[in-house]
């Protein structure tokens, strides 16, 4: 009876495990339908993503009249033009492996001289522009006026020839966007000039700032040939930080030039040689001949910084000369020099520099018919506190205390003002500002220089 009920079960059952293997092999088949379908839609969607790129390619193209037609075009060729259209993405590697002395410079976000290009508009794998665009109005020293407020244009090369050596360049443009430049921007000048003869004011709306071709050398360091920021700068820049004034007290840009002739500026005709070690870093300068005012410059200058922790930074720098010519006959000496001792602290929301200098035939007044030049000692300060990701403030002050004794210098002349501002970021790379410099200083005739406001925008990229 049991081996029936069993025969009966098995015989019944039997096409139910039937139909259960069968429907076994047919979601198989369907799950692997599903993923060959998918596998085609991806490499569908790759051969789409190649085809937009190519059409972006002919589409950038200002003229297609030689190449082959959109249907034979080589995908590899599709591939570079592609790269080489105008993006907005982080700064190659090439590029940022370069300018040691950047690297000393204040990251600040506010300042005349430091600039957001981290992003920038990359023309292609080797070479990006990046300028900033700042306008100011000022109140206090007559009628209100609307300022340039340093705006300047620039490019950056750099190509990597294999792991250890880079190649860099750069060329910086002043642009004068209003036609009218304040009296108290300090080193906005672009024509380096002797220190003999005033200055002619400078009216153009593009002029040179920088201009250099530079090698990098891992382990080694970096050379530099051509206009571009000196080793004295490595320290005195770190106070030269506010938006508009100060610059004034380190003889960092002398006699209303931008300090190209001397070397303490942008300087001209330089040879730099920077490098780092551990917490040491130290640069070297020669100029070349220059010949400015009918005088010879044959210049050096070096820098040393320490920093002994991540917080802390001191630094030692000069520039020198020897001029032959007529800056000789007026001093009767060919030297000239400066040389500052600074220190900066950056922790936190704080930021801080202060510096002394000193220097020697290193700064001039202009006579109708005469030139003194002179010696003095200076200093300055500047210290920033970010109160919150939008909002910065600032303040410090400039001082110089002329060595004169000459009866057409009033004795009390001199730099003497204090700054003090904020900044309000719009974005990253925007922001708004106030900025005052009250005012103690007496001009060579011994006439109080007005104090002044300033309100005025930054815009960089």
């Amino acid at each position: 009876m049991h081996r029936l009920l069993y025969s009966l079960i098995i015989i019944f059952s039997s096409p139910y495990v039937f139909a259960q293997g069968e429907v076994a092999i047919d979601v198989a088949a369907l799950q692997q339908l599903i993923e060959n379908q998918n596998r085609l839609l991806q490499d569908q969607s790759v051969q789409l993503e190649s085809l937009t790129r190519r059409v972006a390619a002919l589409e950038g193209q200002t003229s297609v009249a030689d190449g082959p037609p959109p249907d034979v075009v080589d995908s590899e060729a599709d591939d570079v033009q592609a790269d080489l259209l105008p993006q907005v993405e982080v700064r190659t590697a090439a590029i940022a492996a370069g300018e040691i002395s950047l690297e000393h410079k204040s990251t600040l976000r506010t300042g005349k001289e430091t600039q957001i290009i981290d992003e920038a508009v990359v023309l292609s794998e080797n070479v990006d522009i990046y300028g900033s665009f700042r306008t100011f109005t000022e109140m206090g020293a007559g009628d209100p006026t609307l300022n340039d407020g340093t705006s300047r244009l620039g490019l950056r090369v750099g190509r990597e020839f294999n792991e250890d050596i880079t190649m860099f360049g750069r060329a910086e443009w002043k642009i004068n966007l209003v036609d009218n430049d304040s009296d108290f921007v300090v080193g906005d000048s672009t024509g380096g000039g002797g220190i003999v003869v005033r200055p002619e004011p400078d009216t153009s709306v593009f002029s040179t700032r920088l201009g250099y071709l530079g090698m990098h050398i891992e382990d080694v360091g970096e050379v530099a040939f051509g206009k571009q920021w000196s080793v004295y700068y490595d320290v005195a820049g770190w106070t030269d930080n506010f938006n508009v004034y100060g610059g004034s007290g380190l003889s960092v840009f002398p006699a209303g030039t931008d300090g190209g002739s001397l070397g303490s500026g942008r300087a001209d005709n330089a040879v730099i040689f920077r490098n780092e070690r551990g917490k040491f870093s130290f640069g070297l300068q020669t100029q070349l001949k220059t010949v400015a005012d009918s005088d010879n410059y044959k210049g050096l200058g070096g820098s040393l910084i320490v920093s002994p922790t991540d917080t802390w930074d001191i630094g030692l720098a000069f520039a020198g000369a020897r001029i032959e010519g007529d800056f000789e006959t007026i001093t009767g000496d060919a030297e000239t020099g400066v040389a500052a001792l600074g220190t900066r602290y950056h922790s936190g929301p704080w930021n801080a520099a202060f510096s002394i200098a000193t220097w020697k035939n290193h700064d001039a007044i202009f006579f109708v018919d005469d030139t003194l030049i002179y010696d003095g000692v200076g200093a300055e300060l500047f210290v920033s506190y970010a109160y919150s990701e939008r909002l910065h403030l600032y303040g410090g002050f400039n001082y110089t205390d002329p060595d004169i004794n000459d009866p057409r210098v009033d004795p009390d002349f001199g730099v003497e003002f204090l700054i003090f501002g904020a900044s309000a970021f719009l974005s990253d790379e925007s922001f708004a500002f106030i900025e005052g410099l009250w005012s103690n200083s007496k001009d060579e005739n011994g006439v109080r220089v007005d104090s002044v406001f300033s309100a005025g925008y930054r815009f960089d990229f």
